[in-house]
C-alpha cells in the first residue's frame, strides 16, 4: 500500500513539475529526477567550450537553418528562469529555440534537482547530452550539451501534432539544431 502512495505521488510530481508557458521544462521545486547521478555528463566533456557572450541567434546559419526548414532571422529574449539569452525561430508546424545558458551546469538536471523524463543520450560532436522531455508534451523535446563546467547548450525542437507526419521526432530535431551549434562553436 505505502509503495502504490509513493508512485502516484511521485507520478502526479512528475506531471506537474516542469510546466511553463513556453514550454520549456523549468525548475522544480522537490528533488526527483528519472537520471540516476551516476550518468551525470560533466566529466566526459572533450574539452570547454565557454558559451559567454555567445549571440545564440549567430550559432547556427542560414544554410543550416534552411536545411531544418527555417529561414529568416530568429526572435530573441532572455529566458526568465536561466537568466541567459534564447533565440527561436517559428515555420508553419515547428518551431526551434537556442539557449546558451551559463547560469547553471548540466547537473542541475541529473543529480536530482529537477524532474522530467531526463534521459542520457548520444554525445554531441563529443560532448555528453542529456534529452528531457515533458510526460504531457511528447511534440516537444530539450536536448541538453554539457559544454563547460557551470554552463549548457539548451536545444529545443517542438511540431505541431498537426504537422508530425511532415516533420522529424522531437529529439531528432533538437539533436540537429545541437549539432550545427556545436559544429560552429568548434570552429
Amino acid at each position: 500500500m505505502r509503495r502504490s502512495l509513493l508512485a502516484i505521488a511521485a507520478a502526479l510530481a512528475l506531471t506537474t513539475a516542469c510546466a511553463a508557458q513556453d514550454g520549456t521544462p523549468k525548475p522544480a521545486t522537490t528533488t526527483a529526477t528519472s537520471v540516476p547521478a551516476s550518468t551525470a555528463p560533466s566529466s566526459a566533456r572533450p574539452k570547454e567550450v565557454l558559451l559567454d557572450g555567445e549571440d545564440p541567434c549567430q550559432m547556427v546559419t542560414a544554410e543550416q537553418l534552411a536545411t531544418m526548414q527555417f529561414e529568416g532571422p530568429g526572435r530573441t529574449g532572455t529566458d526568465s528562469t536561466y537568466k541567459s539569452p534564447y533565440c527561436s525561430w517559428t515555420a508553419t508546424g515547428q518551431s526551434i529555440q537556442l539557449i546558451p545558458v551559463t547560469t547553471e551546469g548540466i547537473e542541475e538536471w541529473t543529480d536530482g534537482k529537477r524532474q522530467g523524463q531526463s534521459t542520457e543520450a548520444d554525445p554531441v560532436e563529443g560532448f555528453p547530452a542529456i534529452t528531457v522531455i515533458l510526460p504531457d508534451d511528447l511534440n516537444q523535446c530539450d536536448l541538453f550539451v554539457d559544454t563547460a563546467e557551470g554552463q549548457y547548450l539548451s536545444t529545443t525542437y517542438s511540431v505541431s501534432p498537426s504537422f508530425k507526419d511532415r516533420f522529424p521526432e522531437p529529439c531528432d530535431g533538437a539533436r540537429k539544431l545541437a549539432e550545427a551549434a556545436m559544429q560552429n562553436l568548434l570552429k
